[in-house]
């Protein structure tokens, strides 16, 4: 019995909880290094063009509601005139990635790169209307690069995984 999963369909309901009370400390340990892993998990993003480095920065996951909220601030809607509600119209999407981009940003680096007022500073000198932190991401970086950025902030926070991409493929 100790080389079976407790979700195996031969073991009763009994044999199962006495599975899972044996196997209790294992699954906290288990599920208190899954905090601390998604707590703590950070990415470095290196900005590379023509095989130059011009800077780097730090990225973390994003919790449901941060996502949902950044999805909400930037998604226009519009009323159903027949039922009466409000339906989601569009998305701007580039406020939307500037978004997730800045916010997934580790404070220290927001504070190097996007709230920097010398960057704000020299950005406007070039001619560049800067009025806040997305502003100065659309500015320095390239479509192709947010798009990279974007799928890196997939897989921090648990999107891009292999295993649910194999299983999605299957079915």
């Amino acid at each position: 019995m100790a080389n079976k999963d407790f979700m195996d369909p031969e073991l009763t309901e009994e044999e199962k909880k006495e599975m899972i009370l044996e196997n209790e400390d294992d699954y906290l340990e288990g599920l208190l290094a899954a905090a601390d892993d998604a707590a703590n998990d950070t990415k470095k993003i290196d900005i590379i063009r023509n095989e130059r480095k011009y800077f780097s920065f730090s990225i973390h996951s994003l919790t449901d509601e941060m996502l949902r909220d950044i999805r909400k601030k930037y998604t226009k809607y519009t009323k159903n005139r027949r039922q009466g509600i409000r339906v989601a119209d569009e998305l701007d999407l580039p406020k939307y990635r500037a978004s997730l981009i800045y916010n997934s940003t580790t404070e220290e680096d927001q504070a190097k790169l996007w709230d920097n007022p010398a960057v704000k500073k020299g950005l406007e000198a070039k001619g560049i209307c800067i009025i806040n932190a997305l502003d100065v991401i659309d500015a320095v970086l390239l479509p192709g690069e947010k798009d990279r950025i974007m799928d890196i902030i997939d897989d921090v926070n648990g999107f891009n995984n292999e295993e649910l991409k194999a299983e999605t493929a299957k079915n």
